[in-house]
């Protein structure tokens, strides 16, 4: 498995544009519509949009939520110890570019974040996005979506690690979101 290109500068397609950015919340399956310009994909949320017909733009995944792959999508795939197991699944992938959360290497980015949906929130302000729309995203209930991962068959109840994640990346999406880095 190699990374053929770099292809980072296909994410300038965020520039200026107003974006949704989608998560795998158990309230993920309220979005009955999506009117941004581009749409951005945390992992298992893929799943979601696939089911309604939706191909994200852009997906955000460390490989462990997602098990379709929209063949025109734009993939930012975070490789860390924990999924070596599921990096087979670039294979799938026509677009990808290869994130990591140390020192970058090779055509290896480090854009930041700690999960796929903070990581999303990340890249699309690194790249101008005009406005970011967040959606499924929830931080806070101590539920996790049936669509974070694809064996998962209802919403369950988040574990003490899960509930830490997501507060977490909560922290992470509103210190950038506010700018006060």
């Amino acid at each position: 498995m190699k990374l053929k290109d770099d292809l980072v500068e296909e994410l300038n397609i965020i520039r200026n544009k107003k974006v949704a950015i989608i998560g795998a919340g158990p309230n993920i399956e309220e979005i009955n519509e999506l009117n941004e310009d581009i749409i951005i994909s945390a992992d298992g949320a893929t799943n979601y949009l696939f089911e309604k017909g939706i191909s994200p733009d852009i997906v955000i995944t460390d490989l462990d939520g997602i098990n379709v792959y929209p063949r025109d999508s734009i993939y930012v795939v975070h490789a860390h110890g924990n999924n070596i197991d599921k990096l087979y699944k670039i294979n799938y992938m026509s677009k990808v570019i290869g994130s990591v959360q140390v020192y970058p290497f090779g055509k290896l980015h480090l854009f930041g974040g700690f999960t796929d949906g903070d990581r999303a929130v990340i890249i699309a302000l690194l790249f101008d996005a005009k406005e970011i729309h967040l959606y499924g995203m929830d931080f806070t209930s101590g539920i996790v979506g049936r669509y974070s991962k694809p064996y998962y068959k209802q919403n369950l109840p988040a574990s003490w690690i899960k509930k830490n994640k997501l507060k977490i990346a909560k922290q992470i999406i509103e210190q950038v979101l506010s700018k006060d880095l």
